[in-house]
């Protein structure tokens, strides 16, 4: 199918003479993250003194007016993490996020390639930018998976965290608006390809965060006015995306679209333009009113290819090595010492697990909080249905987490945890919580049958003794009739 460039229209924010100077001049953390408002503290941070995230150029932005405007991006969901290019964190700092992160890695087009700054270059993430946006505020369907193509409304962010080696990295933190195009819907019976959009006012920690940067500039001020802040970020703007055809030529093209949760009233249009559908909108919302455009669609052709119709049902989940219980900071050798890499946690068995899954790009996760315990298996009774073009591939992404935090107030204030970890009495590594690795599987053709896989340990706080991974996931492809 000879690909449609699809096209982002977005009115820019006000900005000064400095901004339209540095407009496609590609940043460098050394030089300025420091004069954005960066100040390389992880203390600071930890306590709430000092921002996570800064805009990029802030320095040439006067506390007394606004903020350096959203930026966009288009390209490819692919980067260095192969397939998971789209993830949730496998940890996040409580203090600073009210939930778990969405994190998204794009390979950039050739025009946003300055907004990926110096300090990938040269490694294996040159050419990427980071997305991400809070798991309460990003729902599933929207989720993109490796391969598909997105386009984005986003703060440009110094992520202040993270400075070591080259410096910081820039990111948009959080997306604001997101468009997700799939050549082939994992959700539609017959082919239909699939437009996935999503904008939302709500600012996230991020977002409030590097307000108050932008407005304290560094002064002790910081930490009331974020946690003060307003919930709320502009979107106002024009939009127009394209969603190309199932398949081309396209004879008796038809548009279905499924409203997700919109909020404020936003019509949007639509109209066949030949090769693909123009999608349109239009947002100028006062200051503080909620505004959600929450819509999927998808775009259907007569003589589109047949497709596969199958179910994945989740069997078994088999615990190895459950993570916890951890040996104390004080006694590093104790009998504990081999559950996880990550030493020093005061953390009690048995482990809170999660796990989180793609199949296809529909993703979900295993239902609760599983207490997993070395040699634990829960029997799965989740199934996921997709369609798969005849002779096509498709994926499976499975990650876990292991919830180490429980005992300390997330963004949210005290007796709050990051979401979605329960209350505990635990506190982990400072490194973060225990990640015991991940599933990655392709597939050509429906493969139907019976599957175990093996986590990797790439990445991962799963012991290296652990040659088969820390955990096994078993599961089934079937057709429905």
């Amino acid at each position: 199918m000879k690909r449609v460039l699809t096209v982002l229209l977005l009115c820019a924010f006000a900005a000064g003479a400095a901004a339209w100077r540095l407009a496609d001049v590609k940043p460098d953390p050394n030089v300025q993250a420091i004069a954005d408002g960066c100040q390389r503290d992880t203390t600071k941070i930890y306590t709430g003194f000092a921002p996570n995230w800064v805009y990029v150029n802030d320095r040439d932005f006067s506390s007394s007016g606004p903020p350096p405007g959203t930026r966009t991006v288009t390209g490819v969901v692919r980067g260095a993490s192969g397939l998971l290019a789209s993830r949730v964190a496998s940890s996040d700092d409580p203090i600073t996020h009210r939930s778990v992160d969405v994190n998204i890695d794009v390979t950039v087009d050739g025009a946003s390639e300055f907004l990926t700054g110096t300090s990938r270059d040269a490694t294996p993430e040159q050419g990427t930018l980071h997305l991400e946006r809070e798991s309460d505020d990003y729902p599933d369907w929207a989720r993109p998976q490796a391969g598909d193509r997105i386009q984005a409304l986003g703060s440009w962010i110094w992520d202040c965290d993270h400075y070591q080696g080259k410096g910081e990295k820039t990111e948009f933190h959080p997306f604001r608006a997101a468009w997700v195009t799939r050549r082939a819907s994992p959700r539609a019976t017959p082919l239909a390809s699939e437009g996935d959009l999503f904008v939302s006012t709500d600012a996230t920690p991020a977002g409030e965060e590097a307000e108050c940067a932008h407005q304290t500039k560094g002064s002790d001020q910081f930490k009331a006015c974020a946690h003060a802040h307003p919930d709320w970020l502009s979107v106002n703007g024009d939009y127009a995306f394209e969603l190309p055809a199932a398949s081309a030529p396209c004879t008796r093209p038809a548009l279905g679209s499924i409203d997700r949760g919109s909020v404020g009233g936003v019509r949007v249009a639509s109209h066949w333009a030949g090769n693909a559908w123009h999608i349109a909108f239009s947002i100028a919302a006062p200051e503080g009113r909620r505004v959600v455009v929450a819509r999927q669609y998808f775009a259907r052709c007569a003589n589109a290819p047949a497709v596969d119709h199958l179910r994945l049902h989740f069997d078994r989940l088999l615990v190895r090595r459950a993570m916890d219980p951890s040996c104390a900071p004080d006694k590093p050798t104790c009998p504990f010492a081999g559950e996880s890499t990550l030493l020093g946690q005061i953390a009690a068995a048995p482990g809170e697990w999660q796990l989180h899954w793609s199949v296809d790009g529909i993703w979900g996760r295993w239902p609760g909080t599983l207490p997993a315990k070395d040699g634990s298996s829960f029997r799965g009774r989740q199934s996921v249905e997709f369609s798969l073009p005849r002779g096509g591939t498709w994926t499976l992404v499975v990650l876990a987490r292991e919830c180490d935090f429980g005992a300390l107030p997330s963004f949210a204030g005290t007796g709050h945890p990051m979401r979605p970890c329960p209350v505990s009495s635990e506190v982990g590594n400072s490194k973060g919580d225990d990640y015991p690795g991940a599933i990655g599987v392709t597939f050509r053709g429906p493969a139907l049958g019976r599957h175990v896989s093996n986590a990797s340990t790439a990445g991962s706080t799963c012991p290296p003794s652990n040659v088969h991974g820390c955990y096994q996931l078993t599961y089934t492809v079937s057709r429905v009739r």
